[in-house]
């Protein structure tokens, strides 16, 4: 079968930061980190949103990548986090910043194995966190909202992206996904197409040049201290540029096309959509 249709502005990407420009937004963040790894491009391109909000759910933790701050326990590891959640909001212009603390997959009795094995409708807290994200979505008044595409499978994630599909009517703002990083750079590209296209029902929304902005990306990772080190790092870069290298080549509109004198560039964010129902 050929690629579904639909309606598409000309330029998705451009379409995209405009929106974010001028409108209401509102960037659903499963853990402190999230946006900054698997959008922060974006939003760099952006500027200075008109007004955005940061929702970020699972708030309480007990890890972290330092052993010294890791062995100072979950209420200091926890407001470590959200100091660096609040640096983050400044750096990037951010309006508000959300946090609905929630216990995540490891304060949960996760271990790495399990916490991207399970299934998420069997965790207990899906209930509230469901919840908790609708009022979030419907007092927000945000016409564009920014969500995980759940790559990876990590339980947290698909909470946070099925509470977030969950939660928005038809008629209702934007929502778009983006990937989550580093996780979609630890797999094959075909595999996270695989995942989004099949096992998410998404297609494709827009490619974002994000070339001329990937040092203040990288910027705003390492304003999460706590939790990112140069390899993280490295991943994500390397997505960045594979996803590139696929979106170049693309016929529908979607790709991000040549930078100013020709050039194409080098690092490429790809947020998705729900495919239309008669594209399913």
């Amino acid at each position: 079968m050929g690629e579904p249709t639909w309606d598409l502005p000309e330029e998705p990407g451009r379409a995209v930061t405009e929106r974010l420009r001028q409108g209401r937004t509102l960037l659903v963040s499963p853990h402190p980190d999230d946006v900054a790894y698997s959008c922060g491009g974006l939003l760099a391109a952006v500027g200075r949103p008109a007004h955005a909000t940061l929702l970020t759910v699972f708030t309480r933790s007990a890890w972290a990548l330092p052993k010294r701050l890791r062995r100072a326990g979950t209420r200091v590891i926890s407001d470590r986090r959200r100091e660096e959640e609040l640096r983050y909001c400044r750096l990037r212009g951010l309006a508000d910043y959300r946090p609905l603390g929630f216990d995540d997959a490891g304060l949960r009795g996760y271990d790495e194995e399990t916490e991207v094995s399970s299934p998420a409708e069997a965790d207990g807290v899906r209930g509230a966190v469901e919840a908790a994200v609708a009022d979030a979505v419907r007092t927000s008044g945000a016409d564009t909202v920014l969500a995980p595409a759940a790559v990876g499978g990590h339980v947290d994630h698909l909470l946070v992206h099925g509470a977030v599909r969950g939660a928005v009517a038809d008629g209702g703002p934007l929502v778009l996904f983006y990937e989550d990083l580093p996780y979609a750079g630890q797999h094959d590209l075909a595999d996270v197409e695989r995942t989004l296209r099949h096992e998410r029902g998404l297609v494709p929304f827009a490619d974002v040049d994000i070339s001329g902005v990937v040092e203040q990306k990288v910027r705003g990772m390492y304003v999460y201290g706590s939790q990112t080190d140069d390899e993280c790092v490295r991943e994500t870069l390397r997505h960045a540029r594979r996803r590139f290298a696929g979106a170049r080549s693309r016929s529908d509109g979607t790709g991000p096309g040549p930078t100013a004198g020709g050039r194409a560039a080098p690092h490429t964010e790809r947020v998705w959509m729900a495919a239309p129902a008669r594209a399913r």
